[in-house]
């Protein structure tokens, strides 16, 4: 690692090295948190690293942000757009006349996602509005009527 990385990892970790060798440790063992946690600390057990790694994955959650972890597994807006877009164009073939015809089915679940970005659909589902029927009932003058 050259020295201008090092020292913008340093200034992304605000000087932690412990949180900083952790990453680098993270990167180097593959993204795994477990792995990396027991090459920095070889006396803890498998489920204590486990524990341990997770919670130092969170700090440098908090430290970097989730969108740099995110690059790290090639997880960007661009790929998430790229697929919302394939999702909603999805389509499938006919299993006796071969044609393709679209995949409402699975669409649907792209076209929610999307509504949602765009601030049209809501997780919570619209109810009709409801119909109230008032029905004014007086016993006494249906008992007189029906002798």
């Amino acid at each position: 690692m050259s020295d201008n990385k090092i020292k913008e990892l340093e200034k992304q970790f605000s000087g932690d090295l412990d949180l900083m060798l952790f990453y680098v440790s993270y990167i180097k063992n593959g993204l795994n948190a477990t792995a990396a946690y027991r090459e920095l600390h070889k006396d803890v057990t498998v489920g204590s690293a486990e524990v341990l790694g997770s919670r130092m994955l969170g700090k440098v959650k908090e430290k970097i942000g989730l969108q740099a972890i995110m690059s790290l597994y090639g997880l960007d807006l661009d790929l998430y757009l790229t697929q919302l877009k394939d999702g909603n164009l999805a389509q499938k073939r006919d299993q006796f006349s071969g044609e393709m015809s679209p995949d409402h089915k699975t669409r649907e679940v792209y076209h929610t996602k999307l509504g949602k970005l765009l601030g049209i659909e809501t997780d919570q589902p619209v109810q009709p509005p409801g119909v109230a029927v008032q029905i004014n009932f007086n016993s006494d003058k249906y008992l007189e009527e029906n002798k």
